[in-house]
């Protein structure tokens, strides 16, 4: 998957493992490895998001039927919207840091926007987004079936992103 920004700019370059199917490493330009996002705890569906080998957060998935509300540990963000459809905002202290809306490309290929308030926060935000985008359950799906299918929504081969605002970081890195 390739992240670029507005000037359609290679930022980031996400790559999934084929035989750790949730293992998600992003890669920057000059292909050093940056950050990842791997399972943490197989039993209880922790997944744990490392930036340059330091884990800075924590996704705990919870089985429902409709995923509405996610928490991201440590980083004490709230993802807040409609998730399955890639339209929400993430939001850190009642103030957001992260908006995530769908996009069609100029090919017409699906995409993601991610509109960013900090530059320090795009490479956390852009592994949540990657994440929520493979591994969150679509409404009527049996949990196992969106665990192990990876292509139960659209391939998004695309994110954009685009760094609105420079407000005080908020998390512990």
């Amino acid at each position: 998957m390739v992240v670029s920004n507005v000037n359609k700019e290679t930022v980031f370059i996400a790559v999934r493992n084929k035989e750790n199917p949730y293992l998600i490493q992003l890669f920057n330009r000059l292909n050093d490895k940056i950050a990842e996002i791997k399972l943490k705890n197989s039993l209880l569906r922790i997944f744990s998001i490392e930036i340059e080998g330091k884990e800075v957060a924590t996704i705990s998935t919870i089985p429902m039927i409709e995923v509405k509300y996610v928490h991201i540990g440590k980083l004490n963000w709230s993802v807040i919207g409609d998730i399955p459809f890639s339209n929400y905002r993430v939001k850190c202290n009642h103030e957001i840091i992260m908006e995530v809306a769908p996009l069609i490309l100029g090919l017409g290929q699906p995409g993601i926007q991610l509109a960013f308030k900090n530059i320090e926060d795009t490479r956390a935000g852009t592994l949540i987004a990657i994440f929520l985008n493979k591994y969150v359950k679509m409404p009527g799906k049996p949990m196992d079936e969106s665990f192990s299918n990876f292509h139960s929504k659209n391939k998004l081969s695309y994110l954009n992103f685009k760094d609105k605002f420079h407000f005080p970081k908020c998390g512990p890195y």
